[in-house]
Formats: structure tokens, sequence, C-alpha cells
């Protein structure tokens, strides 16, 4: 019997992840679907809408109950990038820089600051703290001369104010037995 060479080239079901979505076909058994524009892919069953069929799986993605987190490494500038919900949330710049929302790095000297369980990370400047003075000069530290909030001094710790100072009347300053308040 003689072998007989056939040249095939296979062409699989593409279109843009938007396409997709609005017509929302149902694949065949075994049957791949490409979204052009974002790089994925989805295996048909037979009887599975297209919106309702999860990715094929990749290395790239995270995928914990119904959350699902995409890493993508964009390769040859470094950048790392964290997306969820197909928007990008966090990005690691080729230097380190950490940028939220896309390459939003801040400026120099602010810090990353909580929305709380449902709010989004944000930069701000970050809070002053330590000694300050004139340029360089770190002489002095200023503080609040009214205290409004509850706090307890760290057992072995000492605390030293420059008075005078108020306590309002919802507040209460507690200092251990091992501990000294100051106000000077």
């Amino acid at each position: 019997m003689t072998a007989t060479n056939v040249r095939v080239q296979m062409q699989q079901r593409r279109d843009t992840a938007a396409n997709w979505t609005s017509t929302n076909p149902t694949l065949l058994n075994g049957e791949l679907g490409y979204e052009t524009d974002t790089g994925k892919w989805k295996v048909g069953n037979g009887s599975t809408a297209w919106s309702s069929l999860g990715y094929s799986f990749s290395s790239d993605l995270i995928s914990e109950g119904d959350s699902k987190a995409e890493v993508i490494d964009t390769g040859s500038d470094g950048r790392f990038v964290i997306t969820t919900e197909n928007v990008e949330r966090v990005r690691v710049g080729p230097a380190g820089q950490v940028g939220i929302a896309g390459a939003n790095y801040g400026t120099s000297g602010q810090v990353l600051t909580s929305g709380g369980a449902s709010g989004a990370i944000t930069w701000a400047a970050a809070a002053a703290a330590g000694a300050t003075g004139g340029g360089s000069d770190e002489w002095a530290l200023e503080h609040d001369n009214t205290i409004t909030t509850t706090y307890t001094i760290a057992t072995g710790k000492n605390v030293i104010s420059a008075g005078p100072i108020t306590i309002n009347a919802a507040a209460t300053i507690t200092v251990p037995a091992s501990s000294v308040w100051a106000i000077v």
C-alpha cells in the first residue's frame, strides 16, 4: 500500500470577546472558540452557551469559587499585571514599582491607602510622623493639644507629651503600672 500525504490547515472559530458574548453561541462538543482580542479560548460541550462556558485552563488564570483573577506577564518590558473581571487592578513595573488600576504608580512619598472592604485602594500622602524641622533638621516633634481617641500605652513603654493637653470626655488614656506618661 502506498502512503499518501495530505496537507491540512485547520482554522478555529474566532471573534472578539464582545461579539462572542453578544451572539452567545453554543459550541459543539470539543469545538474551540478563540477570542482574538484577549487571547483566551473556550471548549464547547454541545449544550452550554458561550457566556456560561468557563475559559480553558491557563497557568496564568487563578480561580477560587466564582472569583477569577488573571495574572498576565506582558513579556519583554518586565511588567507583571493582575486583572479581575477583565479590569487591570495591580501592576508591578519593570523597576519594582507598584501601580494600581493600570500604570498609576503614585508619586514619590505616597503610600497605598485602603478604601475598606468594598472600596478600592488609592495613593495618598503619607501621614506625618517623627521629628520635623527646617530643611533636613529633625529637631521637633509636633502633636495635637487635644486627645480625642482612647489609647493604652504599651506595657513597659514610656510616653512624653508637651502640655497643656486636653482629653475629651469620650477618650481614656490607660498607663500600665510598668509605664510612665510624662507631660512637660
